[in-house]
């Protein structure tokens, strides 16, 4: 029931590397805290961006999707790791809103991501990452992972189309602070606590931060091959960064005097 998202990768031209690349050809690596899956589905998956006013006191910020980016990576793991690629998956398209209180650590965020827009490895992102994600990989290689990732056994795309995060419960931390996430994919919840910093420019909020976090943590079991000589490592790195826009900045603007 619980799977990956990310296929392995296999290099080497002789007939054993060949067999290995087809045994793994539909194995996919889980991308981290967006990777649960369900035996059954769950009516009440789709994950709306509340377009309700903020609540009292709190001032209403959207999310700016174009200069927002959230990026995972993950690992081959595993004595035969080596014949394997780690990959970066990446998400451009985030939703939402931001309430901010004056009172910092009673804001709250409601976030949504498209799983259909995630893009596998990018050969921009790969080669930003560097190491050992700077090896480009082959168009094909990419839409089949893809492919692999939006299936009815993975994310199911076509009836679950986006995931659901919602944040609460932040607290001041040295440099910056923590928050409470709330994952929903299609009918599993998880928690993770992620630390980030943020600032407020006038009416920009951004907020940036990296943190790892385990499979496992997420009730997923790695996915492995041979008895676990080939597998996906239980632990994921990501990172991020959200900017959000103050919603009244407009209307506000248009109201201040001239001249």
């Amino acid at each position: 029931m619980g799977g990956n998202w990310s296929r392995f990768v296999f290099t080497g031209g002789d007939q054993r590397g060949r067999a290995l690349a087809a045994r793994a050809g539909a194995a996919i690596a889980a991308l981290g805290a967006l990777s649960l899956a369900a035996c059954k589905p769950h009516p009440l998956t789709r994950v709306a961006v509340p377009a309700s006013a903020a609540p009292a006191g709190a001032s209403l910020y959207r999310v700016d999707a174009v200069a927002s980016q959230l990026r995972f990576y993950l690992h081959a793991d595993g004595p035969l790791a080596r014949v394997g690629h780690s990959h970066v998956i990446s998400a451009h398209a985030v939703e939402g809103s931001v309430w901010l209180q004056p009172l910092a650590e009673q804001s709250a965020c409601e976030l949504r991501l498209p799983v259909a827009d995630f893009v596998v490895d990018a050969p921009q992102e790969r080669a930003a990452a560097g190491n050992e994600f700077a090896e480009p990989l082959a168009a094909a290689d990419r839409e089949g992972t893809r492919v692999h990732m939006l299936g009815e056994r993975q994310l199911d795309a076509l009836r679950y189309p986006a995931i659901g995060l919602r944040c609460s419960r932040l607290t001041a931390i040295p440099g910056g602070m923590s928050v409470e996430l709330a994952i929903t994919l299609r009918d599993h919840l998880a928690q993770l606590t992620v630390p980030l910093q943020w600032q407020q420019q006038g009416d920009t909020l951004r907020a940036s931060g990296e943190f790892s976090f385990r499979q496992s943590d997420l009730g997923l079991e790695p996915y492995s091959l041979m008895l676990g000589a080939l597998r996906v490592a239980d632990e994921i790195h990501a990172r991020f960064v959200l900017v959000a826009r103050r919603a009244d900045a407009a209307t506000r603007a248009d109201a201040t005097p001239r001249g």
